[in-house]
């Protein structure tokens, strides 16, 4: 199947989950954020979310050790997340696209096997259903993407207590 086909595969399949029957619902995609922090942190990674690297936002940022991983969530538009969680693969050694379980589809698994980018799919827990390539060459050093997951990880005393 070419890229194309895929692509417009996937669209159908997006407007058949939007405009599905009435028993279908959105769940949008921060619902996804607490269920993969949870994985990550069970894994030893630190990370940030809305993290930039130079103007360009992720959704979360993390490192363990010297590896660095980026993940794109997406409830919904999943080619548009296809192509974001490609970008990212110029920033970190490794990057995701994470959607809900609904959503994987053979389309989408083959579609995302064509990048260079791996996938989760989300539900009580994460799966990951494809495995990413690793970056060869990132367009900003390590130390960058380091400092932004050190600059935003909120360690802040709450409003509510004295410091």
């Amino acid at each position: 199947m070419s890229t194309e086909d895929l692509i417009r595969t996937i669209q159908v399949e997006e407007n058949k989950a939007t405009t599905g029957s009435e028993n279908e619902f959105y769940i949008p995609e921060k619902y996804q954020l607490g269920i993969l922090t949870d994985h990550l942190k069970t894994h030893g990674f630190e990370y940030t979310t809305e993290g930039r690297i130079f103007c360009y936002p992720i959704d979360i940022l993390c490192a363990r050790g010297e590896t660095t991983v980026a993940i794109e969530m997406k409830a919904d538009k999943v080619s548009r997340g296809i192509d974001q969680a490609w970008r990212n693969t110029d920033f970190v050694d490794f990057s995701y696209l994470a959607v809900w379980e609904e959503r994987v589809t053979d389309s989408l698994i083959e579609r995302v096997e064509e990048t260079p980018v791996g996938l989760y799919a989300i539900s009580e827990d994460v799966e990951q259903v494809s495995t990413p390539q690793k970056t060869g060459e990132q367009l900003c050093s390590r130390s960058v993407v380091f400092s932004s997951i050190e600059d935003n990880v909120r360690n802040d005393t709450s409003v509510q207590q004295p410091e």
